[in-house]
């Protein structure tokens, strides 16, 4: 009931078949910047050249990857049935880590959860065709077998070598002396490279001397959807340069908390809330972060609505008002505006750039600074939590 009532206010708020491409089910921007990226590679031609949908800005490991994509007769729907799949399996990895029996209930607890997109991140990343979702999956799925098991880290590796910010796993293995894993997924990273540096060496010259340094290519640090801590200092900095100084202040500060916080979760035996608050930071520390990059909020809910499950009593309702308040803001409440606004303002946008940008013309620098803060606040707030929490008497493991 839950979800179809999720999914209902989601059709409410911005239609899934929306004009302008704004809709769930109208886009699939990034998912065709994929394919040709991958047929670039497969033609032999220069990957790292503005395209007709836009700039491949991945690693070209991650071309390879995405080959299958570029010849598949309907491939939209079926990546949208492989990114649900990925957040379904997300979901019920979540649950059996936190204890919860093996069983159909479980099954479709997993499925209705997984039918509750109105998660920015979630609906984003359908929306616009993205990887986030499926690299989620693979490294919950992973690092969460237990200590010994084989190759545990690869997804580490692998996910680096499709999107870099993975990459922020790696030290967090090291300081939670994972010494397998972190040597694994080191291991794993370093043959992507090599890989793809195999396959068309001037594409792998050209993007890690180069290529990899141009933020520019995937957007404005000032755009409001840059969910970092980058976004906040350029918002407030707008139209001068945002302070290169206080982003890499900003970026320590975060990194260290992030990861004292992760590895205070880990040797409390709360796996899966270090791998939320790292997944978290992969979103703060960068550049650019797009609101679709925040889907490591998932398991982090995941993690709450378990322990208010759990408690009793005032504790039960502490917790039910931190997973709702977790909830909304993460809900998908900004995009829904910006569709709104750009409704109200006209009909027959080319592209949903264009309807974006005629809502977001609308903004004040004050609307800006909440919607590029409030997800980074997020993190900093379970950050401290965190660290908080695990000076108190143990509870049993989540």
């Amino acid at each position: 009931m839950v979800a179809v009532v999720a999914l209902m206010v989601q059709q409410w708020l911005e239609p899934f078949t929306a004009g302008s491409h704004m809709g769930l089910l109208t886009n699939g921007g990034d998912l065709e910047v994929y394919r040709q990226g991958a047929q670039q590679l497969a033609h032999g031609d220069p990957l790292y050249v503005e395209l007709p949908v836009g700039w491949f800005t991945y690693p070209p490991f991650a071309a390879m990857i995405f080959t299958p994509l570029a010849y598949l007769p309907g491939v939209k729907a079926i990546w949208m049935l492989i990114s649900f799949g990925a957040l379904t399996a997300t979901v019920w990895r979540c649950a059996t880590v936190l204890g919860y029996r093996k069983d159909w209930s479980l099954a479709l607890l997993s499925l209705a959860a997984a039918l509750a997109l109105d998660i920015e991140a979630v609906r984003g990343t359908l929306w616009q065709g993205q990887v986030n979702i499926v690299l989620m999956a693979i490294i919950v799925g992973d690092l969460t077998r237990p200590a010994g098991a084989r190759w545990r880290g690869w997804s580490v590796g692998v996910a680096a070598g499709i999107k870099l910010t993975a990459i922020v796993f790696v030290p967090y293995l090291v300081i939670t002396r994972q010494w397998r894993a972190a040597a694994t997924a080191s291991g794993a990273a370093a043959a992507t490279v090599v890989l793809a540096w195999c396959v068309s060496p001037p594409d792998s010259t050209e993007y890690w001397s180069h290529a990899v340094f141009q933020i520019d290519r995937i957007g404005t640090l000032t755009h409001p959807g840059n969910f970092s801590i980058s976004g906040i200092l350029a918002t407030i900095w707008a139209p001068s340069a945002m302070p290169t100084i206080g982003w890499l202040i900003g970026v320590v500060i975060a990194a260290v908390s992030g990861y004292y916080a992760a590895y205070c979760a880990h040797r409390r035996g709360r796996g899966l809330v270090a791998l939320s608050i790292v997944g978290l930071m992969s979103c703060v520390v960068p550049p650019l972060a797009w609101g679709h990059h925040w889907v490591w909020t998932v398991p982090l809910l995941a993690v709450v609505i378990d322990r208010a499950v759990r408690s009793t009593g005032g504790a039960r309702w502490a917790w039910a008002g931190a997973a709702g308040t977790i909830y909304l803001s993460v809900f998908m409440w900004f995009s829904a505006w910006l569709y709104r606004t750009a409704s109200s303002l006209g009909s027959g946008y080319p592209t949903y750039v264009e309807a974006l940008d005629a809502a977001i013309n609308q903004l004040t620098r004050f609307d800006k600074l909440v919607a590029v803060a409030h997800q980074p606040v997020l993190f900093f707030v379970v950050a401290v939590v965190t660290i908080m929490v695990s000076k108190m008497p143990r509870h049993p493991r989540v």
